[in-house]
């Protein structure tokens, strides 16, 4: 190889370097990232419409579906494909995009079981969304929307049975007494403790 060919594949690399590095650096939000102003009302509209269409397919599956909800630079919201889980987990795919920033996660329940409690968010539902810095919201089997607040670390019902589509094979259970809001504490007592016999 002579000293021409090998000037040409340094001067090759080092462009390469430098597009790799520039697209890196344009991918990466500064200090000046977006924050997200539309108000949590618009956010919690958005979610019970995506988690109402999601249902029907949650029920007849028996998974989680989930996705991420965002908002643009322009202030519109958008919706992340949803992805599907399993019974009772579903892996949300996070993202950091030039242009547009998370607002808030939103998951199924999949369909009724007794042997689940999937009327109330899980401690990991709660966990998940406070250790993300971004709100949750969780629809159940029986049509509840559930608003997690990462800020104030709790789980507060957003609306009751058959607000949202509710699988047909629900049965209520008037001994399961469900609160309108939860901790990771509380929800840890109630999955600890005995449950009613419906």
């Amino acid at each position: 190889m002579n000293a021409s060919t090998i000037r040409t594949i340094y001067a090759l690399c080092l462009i390469a370097f430098v597009v790799i590095v520039a697209r890196a650096y344009m991918n990466v939000k500064g200090t000046d990232g977006l924050v997200a102003t539309v108000p949590q009302s618009q956010v919690q509209a958005l979610a019970r419409e995506q988690l109402d269409a999601l249902q029907p397919q949650s029920f007849a599956n028996d998974q989680e579906l989930c996705g991420i909800i965002f908002e643009t630079s322009d202030h519109q919201l958008g919706v992340s494909r949803p992805r599907e889980g399993d019974v009772a987990s579903c892996d949300l795919a996070y993202f950091d995009e030039p242009g547009m920033v998370p607002v808030a996660s939103f998951h199924t329940h999949g369909k009724h079981s007794r042997n689940y409690d999937g009327e109330v968010p899980s401690d990991v539902d709660l966990e998940g969304d406070i250790a993300s810095g971004i709100d949750g919201y969780v629809g159940t089997p029986g049509g509840r929307l559930w608003h997690i607040d990462h800020r104030a670390e709790e789980a507060k019902l957003a609306c009751g049975p058959g607000c949202i589509t509710q699988d047909p094979d629900y049965v209520p259970c008037d001994a399961d007494i469900i609160e309108q809001r939860y901790t990771i504490d509380t929800l840890a007592k109630r999955f600890m403790s005995a449950q009613p016999d419906c």
